[in-house]
C-alpha cells in the first residue's frame, strides 16, 4: 500500500510554505515565537522537517544543543563558546548580552528540551530589560506539544514579544489538490474521481494516494476502502455534527478536541473542522461523496438546463408554459422541462429526451443531499465527455 507523501515532500506544498513564510515573517519582525504541533506531526518526523525548513529563511539559525545544562549554558555551548572563559553569561540575567548569539534564530524543540516552559517563562522579562535593538535581539523559535507546554500558558503569552502559531489549519484544499494532481499522473481520474477524493480524503495526504491507487470509482465500494485504509481500532462513530457546538476553531483547535487532533483525528480544513477519513461511519461518507458530486456537477446541471430551456420553449404551447412555477428570474426549472418533454407536450427526440430525464434526476438527487448512484454517474460522465 502506498503511504502517502514522506514529509520531506510537505514544506513544497502551499499550506506548509505559506506557515513558513507566515513564523519567519515573525521572527524576522523581532519577535520570538511559540509552534504547537499535534503529537503525530512530532511522531512522524513532519515537525522536525518544518522546523528544519524554516531555520533555512534565517541567515544564523541554530538549533539549542541538548543537554541537562541550564538554558544559558546551552546557548553558549550552541555557538562553540569556551565556556571557562565566557563563564560570566551563564545565567538568565547575563546571557542576552551575550553579542555572539546576538541577531540569530534559536531553535528549541520541546521534545528535545524538557525545560521550554521556564524559558517562555523567563523569556520576555529578558528580552524587557535588554535595551537591544529589534535587529540585535536573539529570536527563539520554540516548538511544542500540549504535553510540553499546556493551552493556558501558550494562550497568555504577550502577542508583541511572542506570536504562537498552531499546526492547525495548515493543509487546506489546495495542499490536497496538489498532492492528487502528482499522483493523478498514474491515474486516469475524471473530475467527479478528483473531486470525491479530496473531499473524502481532506486533510489526510495518504489518504489521497491510497483512494487514487485502490478505490473503484464507485460510491458503493468507497466506505470498504476507507476501513482498509488504516485498521487502526478507532471506532467508525464520528458524525461532524459533532463539532457544529464546539465552533470552528480558526486559529487553534477547540478545547473540547485537543486530544483529537494531538492523536491525528481531527484538523481544521475547507474552513471547517473535519474528522480524519478513516473515523467516519457510512452516513458522513456519504455526505463527503455528496458535497463532491454537487461541487462538481451542478454548474453542468445549469448548462443543460439553460439549453433545454432554448429548445423546449419556442415549442411549448402558451397552455403548457402556463402550468409551470416559473422562478422570479422566469427561468424554468430543469424538472419542468423534463415534465414537458415526459408529458408529450414538446418532443425534442429520443437521445435528447434520455440526457434530458438523466440530468432531471441527477439534479433531484443533489437536491435532496444525496449522492449520485452510480449508474447515473457513469451516464452523466458519459454525456460530459469527462
Amino acid at each position: 500500500m502506498n503511504h502517502g507523501p514522506s514529509v520531506d515532500e510537505y514544506p513544497r506544498l502551499p499550506g506548509p510554505a505559506r506557515f513558513i513564510q507566515d513564523v519567519a515573517a515573525d521572527l524576522s519582525e523581532g519577535r520570538s515565537a511559540v509552534l504547537v504541533f499535534p503529537d503525530a506531526a512530532v511522531t512522524s518526523g513532519l515537525a522536525d522537517v518544518i522546523l528544519d525548513d524554516l531555520s533555512r529563511e534565517g541567515y544564523r539559525a541554530e538549533f539549542c544543543a541538548e543537554s541537562s545544562e541550564a538554558f544559558p549554558t546551552r546557548v553558549l555551548t550552541t555557538f562553540g563558546a569556551d565556556l571557562t572563559a565566557q563563564r560570566h553569561f551563564e545565567a538568565w540575567e547575563t546571557v542576552i548580552s551575550w553579542e555572539a548569539w546576538h541577531g540569530s534564530w534559536v531553535f528549541v524543540p520541546g521534545w528535545r528540551h524538557k525545560d521550554v516552559a521556564e524559558i517562555v517563562d523567563r523569556w520576555p522579562a529578558q528580552l524587557n530589560a535588554c535595551g537591544l535593538a529589534i535587529e540585535d535581539r536573539p529570536k527563539l523559535v520554540i516548538a511544542v506539544r500540549l504535553s510540553d507546554l499546556p493551552r493556558k500558558k501558550i494562550t497568555h503569552l504577550d502577542p508583541g514579544r511572542t506570536v504562537v502559531h498552531w499546526w492547525w489549519g495548515v493543509l487546506d484544499r489546495l495542499d490536497s489538490e496538489t498532492r492528487l494532481a502528482a499522483v493523478a499522473r498514474r491515474h486516469h481520474l475524471t473530475p467527479v474521481d478528483a473531486s470525491v477524493i479530496t473531499e473524502v480524503a481532506g486533510w489526510d495526504l495518504a489518504c489521497i494516494d491510497h483512494l487514487a491507487e485502490s478505490w473503484d470509482r464507485s460510491t458503493t465500494a468507497l466506505a470498504a476502502v476507507l476501513t482498509d485504509y488504516q485498521d487502526s481500532g478507532i471506532a467508525s462513530t464520528v458524525r461532524s455534527a459533532e463539532t457544529s457546538a464546539i465552533g470552528r476553531g480558526k486559529s487553534m483547535p477547540p478545547a473540547a478536541l485537543e486530544q483529537a487532533w494531538s492523536d491525528g483525528r481531527v484538523e481544521r480544513w475547507g474552513h471547517s473542522i473535519r474528522w480524519a477519513p478513516h473515523t467516519l461511519d457510512v452516513a458522513e461518507v456519504e455526505r463527503r461523496v455528496w458535497l463532491a458530486h454537487n461541487r462538481t456537477l451542478i454548474p453542468y446541471v445549469d448548462e443543460e438546463r439553460a439549453r433545454y430551456e432554448r429548445m423546449i420553449r419556442p415549442k411549448a404551447t402558451p397552455q403548457a408554459l402556463a402550468g409551470l412555477d416559473f422562478r422570479d428570474d422566469d427561468i424554468i426549472e430543469i424538472g419542468s422541462l423534463k415534465w414537458l418533454v415526459e408529458s408529450g407536450h414538446v418532443d425534442i427526440g429520443r437521445e435528447d429526451k434520455r440526457r434530458l430525464r438523466a440530468f432531471g434526476i441527477l439534479r433531484n438527487n443533489l437536491a435532496h443531499r444525496r449522492p449520485v448512484p452510480d449508474a447515473l454517474l457513469q451516464e452523466i460522465v458519459g454525456y460530459l465527455d469527462f
